[in-house]
């Protein structure tokens, strides 16, 4: 299981991830759609857009509550964006919640971010050309995985997270360092080949809150704490757009052609495939693939709105720079490395035939460009790409709504049209919407227009006037002499989300006609019987008039046989 999956029971044939997420890494199987791990750039997407919270994120929780149990001091790595993730608390209220929860240290990623920015500007002065941030790990699997050929336009620098990490490491012997934020990418981050081990566990704002309420932790009513951490002047300002380049004091002005910022992962992608169009020299673009930077992170959880967000990490900011002039940084032994390599690892993107193409198709009934909606609605931003996924096995081919719906539709018709029961459609002020052929066969209606009249113009609408009082469905027989003394039984249904009343009317004409005819045939039966007891009373009588008997034995049992013949009860 990768950091991102799908909790089946949830997943409903929705495809709402798909058509959001920017590189279609969903598997639609069984009408469940799946995360593909090796294709995912774990922006989040999938998890701010799926209704049914169908998509799970990789709980830590239980990993970083082992760690505090251990014997190594475990050190927090706390994302800068923090103060606007908890608005229900100061910033000192939260280090003091964190160091209640068991951490040794409180300490701001904004102290790797400072020389982090630092590499990224001395690049730059060096005469580098074509730099790209590497400071989001969701654009960094974006260009190792979608565009490799990008790569070495990656600034070869650790993120923030990675360098602060580092750093702590360089202060103690053993340290466990667990890195806090509200980005899920950071979570696949540390188990790159080439960073693995420096930090030990990630866990998002979501699951830290989550902790919180676990551990009956109220923010507001805890005395604040202190940072345990070197005063910085403008890292706090990196989950901002633009801020890795105010912390490296790089200008990127609406006019700067050196430098810009990109923001958001349809623009960032946009970027990159501009340059397989043009062949363009730029000194350095800060991407981040979440608009407006981390403050809009997937998990930050916040109450605010971005602009609030915003203007708390700016306010946060503007005070360290403040308290940094007046204080002395805490001391740091040395500096570490912070480079790092990346390595490519492209998604395989087989060429699709074109005969297989159409074949695919022609399996939800397009067989020329003119029957290609191209509506969007299965996820994927045409039919021929979605034709391609179910060729690669990331789709299937009944994810086409409007074919399923036009199939699903004519089934309907051809049913209603076919069945010899009755079947009329009417309103809540009873007006016909619709009936099928055997109601006016049956009904005689053959030729007559009655779509849009009322329906006590053919029949006596009561039943249908009890369905639509009480909401709750009727079966009962009628009789309507006016239409060649038609006996039907009757079930009339309301249909809530269409707010319609269906009458369905099965035909007991001939079985009625049979029972009269049964019951014609009993009377004629004993109407013979009568007259074979009547005779046999009178023989019997002669009889025992002859013998000097009674009859009284005899006519009772004659009266039970008619009784009998009769379906009468007999006692003994």
């Amino acid at each position: 299981m990768g950091v991102l999956s799908t909790i089946e029971a949830r997943c409903r044939d929705c495809y709402k991830c798909i058509r959001n997420c920017p590189v279609k890494a969903i598997r639609v199987s069984l009408g469940h759609a799946e995360v593909v791990d090796e294709r995912c750039i774990k922006d989040g997407r999938c998890v701010l857009v799926c209704p049914q919270d169908a998509k799970k994120i990789q709980n830590d929780l239980p990993r970083v509550q082992e760690l505090l149990q251990g014997e190594d001091p475990v050190v927090v790595s706390l994302a800068p964006s923090f103060v606007a993730a908890f608005s229900e608390g100061t910033e000192g209220q939260v280090v003091a919640a964190l160091k209640k929860l068991g951490f040794r240290e409180v300490r701001e990623t904004a102290e790797g971010a400072e020389w982090v920015a630092k590499e990224h500007a001395r690049l730059l002065s060096e005469g580098r050309k074509n730099i790209i941030s590497s400071s989001c790990p969701a654009i960094n699997a974006l260009i190792y995985k979608y565009y490799p050929q990008y790569i070495s336009y990656l600034a070869p620098v650790v993120s923030p997270m990675v360098a602060h990490a580092r750093l702590i490491r360089r202060e103690y012997e053993k340290v466990t360092v667990v890195f806090i934020g509200p980005c899920i990418a950071k979570k696949a981050e540390i188990e790159e080949e080439e960073i693995r081990g420096e930090v030990d566990a990630v866990l998002t704002f979501k699951e830290l809150k989550s902790w919180f309420q676990e551990e009956h932790i109220s923010l507001s009513t805890l005395e604040e704490a202190e940072m345990d951490a070197s005063l910085v002047e403008w890292g706090r300002a990196f989950p901002v757009e633009g801020g890795l380049l105010k912390t490296a004091s790089l200008d990127a002005g609406m006019l700067s052609r050196e430098v810009m910022v990109i923001t958001g992962i349809d623009r960032c992608r946009q970027f990159l495939e501009d340059l397989k169009n043009a062949r363009t020299n730029f000194g350095m673009v800060e991407m981040m693939s979440c608009e407006g930077g981390c403050i809009d992170g997937p998990v930050l959880q916040s109450l605010l709105s971005p602009y609030e967000r915003r203007r708390k990490v700016i306010d946060y900011a503007e005070k360290a720079k403040t308290l940094s002039n007046l204080l002395p940084s805490r001391k740091i032994i040395s500096l570490p490395d912070l480079g790092r390599d990346f390595i490519p690892r492209p998604v395989p993107q087989p060429q699709v035939p074109e005969e297989e193409i159409k074949r695919i198709l022609s399996l939800t009934g397009k067989f020329s460009p003119q029957d290609e909606l191209n509506c969007g609605a299965c996820g994927y931003n045409s039919c021929r790409e979605k034709a391609q996924a179910v060729y690669q096995g990331m789709a299937e081919a009944e994810m086409c709504i409007p074919f399923m719906r036009a199939k699903a539709e004519s089934f309907s018709s051809f049913l209603i049209t076919v069945t010899p029961n009755g079947i009329v459609l009417v309103d809540e002020e009873l007006r016909i919407v619709d009936v099928n052929p055997a109601l006016r066969r049956m009904f005689g209606l053959t030729g007559k227009l009655i779509v849009g009249g009322k329906l006590d113009q053919i029949i006596d609408p009561s039943p249908f006037v009890e369905v639509l009082r009480t909401k709750k469905a009727i079966t009962k027989e009628v009789f309507y002499p006016q239409y060649q003394n038609l006996y039907a039984q009757l079930s009339v249904f309301y249909l809530e989300k269409s707010q319609l009343l269906m009458g369905v009317f099965v035909d007991l004409t001939k079985e009625k006609e049979r029972e009269v005819l049964m019951e014609q045939i009993k009377e004629q039966t004993l109407e013979k019987a009568q007259q074979v007891i009547t005779n046999q009373m009178r023989v019997a009588q002669e009889i025992a008039s002859l013998l000097g008997e009674t009859t009284a034995e005899t006519k009772v049992l004659l009266n039970k046989l008619m009784k009998i013949l009769r379906g009468e009860s007999v006692e003994e």
